[in-house]
């Protein structure tokens, strides 16, 4: 558990509704529980976690070789388990934020970083093919604008939007830092 862990997560409570920590909480275990249970069908195991200011990474051991496809299965099956939540909450008529964080939390998770399950998943296709560079070249520019429009958005609307700018700039960063 590396230390700007806390420190993202102090941010984010500092400027949002500190009540919201269980269920935020909640909604990551729900997250990381689809990806394990969706490693564990295909065959594969889990070599470390680690949890970041740039989010929860987990590895799994290297003996576990895995397709393309199961790779993907593995990656969507997080956001998967969250969309699930969503709607056996909807379903079930519960209101409130829980609900909702799994659905933000699924969507979050699809954004083409490579740090994330989304980008992750386009690593996948691309990485090692002629269009792995142009790839990237687009999602640049993506991972720029979103920071551009988040800072945008901090400096019209304020405080509310400073966790969206924190994110993306943590995201853009363990993008870099996950590509080397």
């Amino acid at each position: 558990m590396d230390f700007s862990f806390f420190v993202f997560n102090a941010l984010i409570f500092l400027l949002r509704d500190s009540r919201l920590v269980l269920a935020f909480y909640t909604v990551c275990t729900v997250h990381e529980a689809g990806h394990t249970a969706a490693l564990a069908l295909v065959g594969g195991h889990i070599r470390s976690v680690e949890l970041s200011g740039f989010g929860v990474r987990m590895d799994r051991q290297k003996s576990s070789v895995i397709s393309v496809g199961r790779s993907v299965f593995v990656l969507a099956a997080g956001p998967a388990a969250n969309i699930i939540m969503y709607i056996v909450m909807k379903g079930a008529g519960c209101g409130g934020d829980f609900p909702l964080l799994n659905l933000m939390a699924a969507v979050y998770n699809m954004l083409p970083y490579r740090s994330l399950d989304g980008g992750a998943i386009i690593a996948e296709f691309t990485a090692g093919t002629v269009c792995e560079h142009g790839a990237e070249l687009v999602l640049t520019v993506i991972k720029l604008t979103f920071i551009g429009l988040a800072t945008a958005a901090a400096a019209v609307w304020g405080r509310s939007f400073v966790p969206v700018l924190i994110a993306a700039i943590a995201l853009y960063i363990g993008d870099v830092r996950a590509k080397n």
